[in-house]
C-alpha cells in the first residue's frame, strides 16, 4: 500500500465539512436536515443534528448519484443506470441508534445508463425525470428502460447523444412545466459548443422559449412565484421575468451551481468545484479571479429577500462536486440503509394498524445478526521473510510483486487468512517496520463471493491482535478511495476503534491527447528570471547541497525528494530549475510502465513562487510528454504540499480523467496486559 505520512499529522476524514457560524443554530431553529447526492463520488449525504445540537454527517455510496427528490418520508433518487425510491422505516417518534429517519432502498427501476438528471415526483404520483442522453423527459415503466413523455421541438430524434444537455425540471402546481437545457443544439454533444450563451429555458406545456442567452443554466424551481435557477457558467443564482424573459441575478456564488432547493425565505444553492473542460473557460472563471476567489464545494443559504448569504457550508476531501440538494422539513437526524450494509439484511419492518389514529405504521426490529465467520478456518503465519511472503502474491491486493518493485520489502510479514474446503478465501498480511514498534497492512483481501460475512473485519482483528502480542505499538492501513473496498475499509476502521482518516496524497490519472489542449500549453518559460534544465544534468555538488536539506528544513519534506526509486525517473520529462546559481525547483517523472509517466516529486522554492514560474515549468514538460509520444499520466500530489494541490485545481483538474486520494488510517495498540495469578 501507500507510505505513510509521519504519524504527528492529525487524522482528517475522507470528507471534511465546514460550517458558517451560525449554520447548525439555523438547522436547529427552522427544524430542517438537507439531503444531497455528490455525484463524482457517488454518495448520497444527510446533514444533521446530533442530541447536543453537533453537525452529524451520514453517507451511503451509490454509483453516480444524481437526481433527487424528497419528502420528510421517502426518496427518489438517480444512479448511473437505476432510479431508486428510499422510504422511511420508522414511526413517528421512532429512533434507531439516535437517528430519527431510517431511508430504506425499497425499489430500483433498472432504466440504463440515460444520465439521468432532476427527478420529480407529479401530483398524480407519477416520476418524471430528465433523460439528458436521450434530450427527453421520460417516465419509470414496468418492462422499459423509459417511457418519452416530453421533449425539445428542435430535437428531431430521440438519440444516445446529449445533444443539447438538457438537464433541470420544474413543477408547477404538481404539473411539469419548465425545463432548462444548455443549448438548442440538434446534434450530437452540440451543446459543448455553446456553453457560454446558449442556455435556454423551456415551457413544455406551450413548447416555447421564455428564457435564452443564459449560461449552463440548472435547477429550475417555481417558488412563491417566481422561476428560479443557476445561471451556472457566470455564478449567479436568480429568477427569470416572465415579462421580458432576462435573468435577474440575486447572488453571486463561488462555484458551479446546481441543485436547489427552498424553505421559508431561504434558498439552499448548491455549488461544485471544476472538474473538466465543460466547466471551464466559463465567465464564471473570470468572476472568481475579479473577486479574488476559488471555487468551492458546498452549500450557499441565501435570503431570497435580501440576496444575502445567511449560512454556508464547505465541502474538503473526496467529495468536490455536488449534484441535487433537497431539505427534508421537520427531519433532525436522517439516515440511510445501503446495499452493501449488513444492516439492510437485519432490518425488518411490519406495516400493521396503530390502534391510537387508525392509521398504519411501521413496526421495526432488528435481526440478530449470525456470526458467519464461524464456517471458516483463519490461520496465522508470523516473520516471513520478503521472498517467503511471496507465496501469497497470488491472493494479495495490492499485489506483493507490484508494491515490492518499487518500495523493497523492509521488514519481516505476517499473514493471517481466512480458509474453507474450497481453499483461501481471505487473506491479511502486515509488514513489521525495522524499528520493531510499528507495522502496516500491506494487503487485505477478500475473493468476491464471500464478501460481507464479517471476514475482513475479523482478518484485521486477528492481524492486531497479531501485533500486540509481539509488542508492536502501532499500525496503519492505507487505502484508495477508487478501491472498491474503500467503504469497507472505513467501516471496518471505525468499528474497531481506529483513528479517523488522513489523506496522503491526490491520485489522477490523463491522457497525453486530454492535456494537448490545455489553453497554458504554450506559456514561454521566464527565460530572463531562471534557468530550467533536464534533471539528468544535475551536478553532483548540487545534489549533495539538496540531500543536506531534504528532511532537515522546514518546507523540504521526504516527500518532495527528487531521488525517490531513482531507477525508474523518466529523463524525457524530468526537470530543474536553477535560480541564482542554485537549484531552487524541480519538476521529477517516473516511467511506472511502457506507456505511462509518473509526476511524482515537485517543488519550488518559497521566493519563486508567485512569480510565474509553475505554469511555464508545467507546460514545457507537458510539451516533452506529448512529443516522446507516451499515452498517459499519473499525477501524485503530497496531501501537505497544498501550494501543489492548488496549482493542480487551477491548471491541472480540468484535463484529468479520473481523480482519487491516498489516505490512511491508523490505531494505537495497548500493550497485552499481563494477567495476574491470583497469589499474593
Amino acid at each position: 500500500m501507500d507510505p505513510i505520512i509521519p504519524q504527528q499529522q492529525a487524522a482528517k476524514p475522507p470528507v471534511e465539512i465546514t460550517c458558517s457560524r451560525d449554520f447548525l443554530p439555523w438547522l436547529e431553529r427552522e427544524g430542517v436536515s438537507l439531503a444531497f447526492t455528490t455525484y463524482q463520488s457517488s454518495r448520497l449525504f444527510f446533514l444533521g443534528l446530533k442530541e447536543n445540537g453537533a453537525l452529524s454527517a451520514f453517507e451511503r455510496l451509490f454509483d453516480h448519484a444524481m437526481g433527487l427528490w424528497a419528502t420528510p418520508d421517502s426518496l427518489i433518487m438517480s444512479s448511473r443506470y437505476q432510479l431508486w425510491r428510499f422510504e422511511n422505516a420508522l414511526a413517528p417518534g421512532e429512533l434507531y441508534n439516535d437517528y430519527d429517519r431510517l431511508y430504506v432502498p425499497r425499489t430500483a427501476h433498472t432504466t440504463g445508463d440515460l444520465d439521468v438528471h432532476d427527478v420529480v415526483v407529479d401530483k398524480r404520483g407519477d416520476i418524471i425525470f430528465v433523460n439528458t442522453l436521450y434530450s427527453c423527459l421520460a417516465k419509470v415503466s414496468d418492462r422499459y428502460s423509459f417511457v418519452p413523455f416530453w421533449q425539445p421541438p428542435f430535437i428531431s430524434k430521440l438519440a444516445h447523444e446529449d445533444r443539447c444537455h438538457l438537464n433541470g425540471l420544474a413543477l408547477v402546481k404538481g404539473e411539469p412545466k419548465y425545463v432548462t437545457a444548455v443549448s438548442r443544439s440538434d446534434v450530437a454533444a452540440g451543446w459543448r459548443d455553446r456553453r457560454n450563451d446558449g442556455g435556454i429555458v423551456m415551457d413544455i406545456q406551450t413548447n416555447e422559449v421564455i428564457a435564452q442567452g443564459l449560461s449552463m443554466p440548472h435547477s429550475p424551481r417555481y417558488y412563491r412565484g417566481r422561476l428560479w435557477i443557476c445561471n451556472s457558467g457566470k455564478g449567479y443564482f436568480g429568477y427569470i421575468d416572465m415579462k421580458s424573459g432576462e435573468f435577474v441575478p440575486v447572488t453571486f456564488c463561488p462555484g458551479y451551481m446546481r441543485g436547489l432547493a427552498f424553505w421559508g425565505d431561504y434558498a439552499v444553492v448548491g455549488l461544485s468545484k471544476p472538474r473538466n473542460k465543460a466547466f471551464t473557460g466559463l465567465d464564471l472563471d473570470k468572476e472568481l479571479e475579479k473577486k479574488d476567489a476559488e471555487a468551492r464545494c458546498g452549500f450557499m443559504v441565501i435570503n431570497i429577500n435580501t440576496g444575502d448569504v445567511a449560512h454556508w457550508v464547505q465541502m474538503e476531501g473526496v467529495v468536490s462536486e455536488l449534484y441535487d440538494v433537497q431539505v427534508l422539513p421537520g427531519v433532525r437526524r436522517p439516515m440511510a440503509l445501503g446495499l452493501k450494509s449488513k444492516e439492510i439484511w437485519h432490518i425488518i419492518t411490519v406495516e400493521s394498524d396503530n390502534v391510537a389514529d387508525g392509521k398504519k405504521t411501521p413496526h421495526t426490529w432488528q435481526v440478530p445478526v449470525e456470526d458467519k465467520t464461524s464456517k471458516y478456518r483463519f490461520e496465522t503465519q508470523t516473520e516471513l521473510s520478503p521472498s517467503q511472503a511471496m507465496a501469497h502474491d497470488p491472493f494479495s491486493f495490492p499485489k506483493l510483486s507490484v508494491r515490492w518493485r518499487s518500495r523493497p520489502p523492509v521488514g519481516n510479514v505476517n499473514v493471517v487468512t481466512a480458509s474453507n474446503a474450497e481453499g483461501i478465501v481471505g487473506s491479511c498480511l502486515s509488514e513489521v517496520r525495522p524499528d520493531n514498534v510499528s507495522a502496516e497492512i500491506i494487503s487485505l483481501l477478500v475473493a468476491p463471493v464471500y464478501r460481507n460475512q464479517g471476514i475482513a473485519r475479523k482478518l484485521v482483528a486477528m492481524t492486531e491482535d497479531l501485533l500486540r502480542q509481539n509488542g508492536i505499538k502501532a499500525m496503519d492501513l492505507t487505502y484508495r478511495t477508487n478501491w472498491d473496498g474503500c467503504a469497507a475499509v472505513e467501516q471496518i476502521a471505525q468499528k474497531q476503534g481506529w483513528a479517523g482518516s488522513m489523506p496522503l496524497r491526490l491520485l489522477a490519472k490523463s491522457l497525453t491527447r486530454t492535456i494537448s489542449s490545455a489553453p497554458w500549453l504554450n506559456t514561454p518559460f521566464p527565460h530572463h528570471l531562471c534557468e530550467v534544465f533536464d534533471w539528468s544534468l544535475l551536478t553532483s555538488g548540487e545534489r549533495s547541497a539538496i540531500e543536506q536539506r531534504i528532511g532537515n528544513e522546514k518546507g523540504f519534506p521526504l516527500e518532495l525528494s527528487p531521488f525517490q526509486e531513482e531507477s525508474m525517473i523518466e529523463p524525457l520529462t524530468s526537470l530543474g530549475i536553477r535560480y541564482k546559481g542554485e537549484v531552487a525547483g524541480w519538476s521529477v517523472t517516473h516511467r511506472v510502465a511502457p506507456d505511462t509517466i509518473q509526476y511524482t516529486a515537485a517543488y519550488l522554492r518559497e521566493d519563486l513562487r508567485g512569480l510565474g514560474v509553475s505554469l511555464p515549468l508545467a507546460a514545457e514538460s507537458a510539451r516533452r510528454r506529448i512529443a516522446s509520444g507516451v499515452p498517459k499520466a499519473i499525477f501524485m500530489i503530497d496531501a501537505r504540499n497544498h501550494a501543489a494541490l492548488k496549482f493542480f485545481d487551477k491548471n491541472l483538474r480540468p484535463y484529468m480523467e479520473s481523480i482519487a486520494e491516498a489516505r490512511m488510517v491508523h490505531k494505537l495498540l495497548e500493550p497485552v496486559q499481563e494477567q495476574s495469578s491470583g497469589l499474593n
